[in-house]
């Protein structure tokens, strides 16, 4: 509320400041442009509320000085534009209709549309277009973890990372709790190459050579040990792994049923026209 009155004040000083009208009788006039007018009517409800004081003076000025320059564009396009060229009201009368139609469909969409996409469907999908799924660059799965160099965990990290027993992640992943600044395993995610690079400073080795002899490593930097272990990977220009390309799948499933139920309404109302006898083509 506080902040409504000090717009309010603030708008107020700025039409006296102007010397507008302040006849109580009708909207208050802020600007003029021969015999177009802009009113506080126009502008009240463009206002952000959580505008302080002096910025609500401001957005009101440039809200005034923008209406002031389209207004003179306007003006200047009737005089120099042929009516002819310009056709206007054409151009508004059609991107009504078209706004109209588009929220309509939209409507008729989202009341419709089944937005669940089952196992099959997503593996489906991937098999019958599997050659869309070109990598553009190498995925790994990994682990990795930042460690201070001064942890008294570092023996143990040393000796699990590697995962090379089942249950070595559980072990690992209680002493990366105790000590680690950075710990990331996820069997079932794939990341980019360079994703890992932007977490752990990998310097010195061939990018191809890193990912497919599968690297286990770890190295000192500045005040901590990094650690990486590279246990699978998809190398550029390869077939993308299901599990990589799942949300795009989804993606592109929900756009065919939309599109769908975009055609099913069209045809529904084409038919229902004739049916009704409310349409006739010549």
């Amino acid at each position: 509320m506080n902040t409504i009155i000090n717009f309010l004040f603030g708008l107020t000083s700025l039409i006296i400041l102007s010397g507008c009208n302040l006849d109580s009788t009708e909207s208050k006039k802020l600007a003029r442009i021969e015999n177009d007018f802009l009113y506080l009517d126009d502008i009240i409800d463009e206002i952000p509320i959580n505008l302080e004081n002096e910025d609500s003076i401001v957005y009101v000025k440039n809200f005034i000085n923008n209406w002031i320059t389209s207004q003179l564009i306007v003006k200047k396009a009737q005089e120099m534009i042929p009516n002819s060229l310009l056709n206007v009201d054409k151009k508004i009368e059609k991107y009504r209709k078209s706004l109209i139609s588009y929220e309509f469909e939209q409507f008729y969409i989202s009341k419709r549309l089944d937005t669940s996409i089952t196992t099959f469907e997503t593996l489906e999908y991937y098999n019958k277009h599997s050659d869309d799924f070109v990598l553009n660059d190498y995925i790994i799965k990994c682990l990795y973890l930042k460690i201070p160099k001064n942890s008294n965990q570092l023996n143990k990290i040393k000796k699990y990372y590697k995962l090379n027993k089942e249950g070595d992640i559980d072990i690992l992943t209680k002493y990366a709790q105790k000590s680690a600044e950075v710990f990331y395993y996820n069997v079932e995610e794939w990341i980019f190459y360079d994703d890992l690079l932007k977490q752990i400073p990998i310097e010195g080795y061939n990018k191809v050579n890193f990912i497919t002899k599968k690297k286990k490593i770890y190295f000192e930097k500045e005040d901590f040990i990094y650690f990486v272990n590279v246990y699978d990977f998809r190398i550029k220009d390869g077939i993308s792994p299901l599990s990589f390309e799942k949300d795009k799948i989804k993606s592109i499933l929900l756009n065919i049923r939309a599109n769908n139920l975009r055609k099913e309404l069209r045809s529904n109302l084409f038919s229902d026209g004739i049916e009704n006898n409310s349409i006739e083509i010549y």
